[in-house]
């Protein structure tokens, strides 16, 4: 029996260290250490008590730094340094009890045994410190940073004055404008020519003060479009399609006003930006553009998206086995989501806008941060790889807020397809005119504008 003393005794100081990993101080108070025990046991409950009552004030602080690369940072070097703080607490405490005249193969047990606590205790602070990193690197990459959001350069109607854009701000900005204009673009290209083709072209236009939200489509195939550089029209033929115009931007970056194209980082979307927000009347200052070859990486990793299929949508079947996705409610895939929203088989571009409104919806409203979570890894290399933007670094964190009601507003849509619109033919002044009502008419909640129909009505 005298023989077992040694491995109740290292058995008993391995249950108690790894009993202080999770409450501090355990270890030196049944050591006799009493004061620095206490000290540690109540300094672990206090600041526990803490954040559990402050968790409501804690968790949009942690969202705010999410977006904030110098708060990640800071993030970062506070979970390693806590990562580092609780191993040293474990082994200390693991000193204080061990017994001594221990053989060497009970010392090398009880170390390997202390190395694994150390290590299940460090690992959530350092994952967090893990994902902060790549959380950081991912806005550093996407987002521009540091200066103010660029000004919008405003749409005009030819034969009349071109007004001057308005000198951006002094500082940078601390709130969004009442009305929130993105070009949203979905880019279907190669490998090694990302987003020539720009085949998804939607301009979200979000009430910043209620989430609502207008969806204004454009097809790919409008016709006898007015380039707009910013200041002129650019010569482009007319039976050039709208998902030419990111091509000529990047092919010929001198064409846009003011010098824009040796400063901005994508001269393609920047021109096809101004030229949507001539189309439309209205500035449209940001974009966000996406490789939808990518898209696919980005719905996996939110656990797929649950989408209603009123008939079924044909697909090629090198890329779906069965050909088809078939009527009525489930989740896909990423690669179904990509096909769904890219598939004509059966049906024309004007279809497969709607699907691809329909999926933006869903995405909108399904993302949830576990799955997302999960996935974040893959998730932060597809979105630096495939996603560019010219939203500014300043604005993330009043956008992260605007999220959150948008999510649970109403979304409306307008299209600009036939029979609304001519697209070899389209008469851009009403198309001017429809997007005047239809802002009207979303910021007032209602649908009883021409072509204007809520999106969680025609995708239920």
């Amino acid at each position: 029996m005298d023989g077992d003393a040694p491995w109740r005794g290292l058995g008993e100081t391995l249950l108690v260290t790894a009993v202080s990993a999770v409450l501090p101080g355990m270890a030196h108070l049944r050591a006799g250490r009493v004061r620095t025990g206490t000290a540690l046991l109540l300094s672990y409950t206090l600041a526990l008590s803490g954040a559990v009552l402050a968790a409501d004030r804690l968790r949009p602080a942690l969202v705010d730094a999410a977006v904030r690369p110098d708060r990640l940072a800071g993030l970062v070097v506070g979970c390693a340094a806590l990562a580092a703080l609780w191993t040293l607490l474990i082994v200390r405490s693991y000193a204080v009890l061990r017994p001594a005249g221990l053989a060497w193969s009970l010392r090398l047990v009880g170390g390997a045994a202390v190395a694994v606590v150390c290590a299940l205790a460090a690992l959530p602070p350092l994952t967090v410190a893990h994902y902060g990193t790549l959380q950081r690197d991912l806005l550093d990459r996407l987002f521009p940073g540091g200066g103010p959001a660029p000004a919008a350069l405003p749409s005009v109607t030819p034969g009349r004055p071109v007004p001057r854009p308005a000198a951006p701000p002094a500082e940078e900005p601390s709130a969004l404008p009442p009305r929130l204009d993105v070009l949203l673009i979905g880019a279907d290209a190669d490998v090694t020519r990302p987003g020539l083709r720009t085949d998804s072209m939607t301009v979200a236009s979000i009430d910043t003060r209620t989430g609502r939200t207008l969806l204004l489509g454009l097809p790919r195939n409008l016709q006898h479009v007015p380039v707009w550089s910013g200041r002129r029209h650019v010569p482009f033929p007319p039976d050039e399609l709208l998902n030419a115009v990111y091509a000529l931007g990047r092919a010929r970056p001198e064409v846009l006003a003011d010098g824009a194209g040796r400063r901005v980082r994508d001269p393609g979307a920047e021109l096809l930006k101004r030229t949507v927000g001539h189309i439309l009347g209205r500035p449209v200052p940001y974009y966000a553009m996406i490789d939808m070859r990518s898209f696919r990486e980005l719905v996996d990793a939110m656990g797929g998206v649950r989408v209603c299929l009123g008939r079924p949508v044909p697909v090629p079947r090198e890329q779906i086995p069965r050909g088809v996705l078939p009527r009525g409610c489930r989740r896909l895939t990423g690669r179904e989501a990509l096909w769904y929203g890219r598939s004509r088989t059966g049906s024309d571009d004007y279809d497969r806008m709607a699907r691809q409104k329909c999926l933006l919806w869903a995405i909108a409203r399904q993302a949830r941060p576990l799955p997302v979570l999960r996935g974040f890894q893959r998730l932060s290399r597809t979105v630096s790889r495939s996603v560019s933007t010219d939203l500014p670094r300043a604005l993330l964190p009043d956008l992260v807020r605007l999220a959150a009601r948008v999510r649970g507003a109403e979304v409306a849509v307008l299209q600009f397809v036939p029979p609304l619109v001519r697209t070899g033919d389209p008469d851009y002044r009403a198309i001017r005119r429809m997007t005047a009502r239809a802002i009207a008419k979303s910021r007032n909640g209602t649908d009883n504008a021409a072509g204007l129909h809520m999106l969680g009505k025609s995708c239920a």
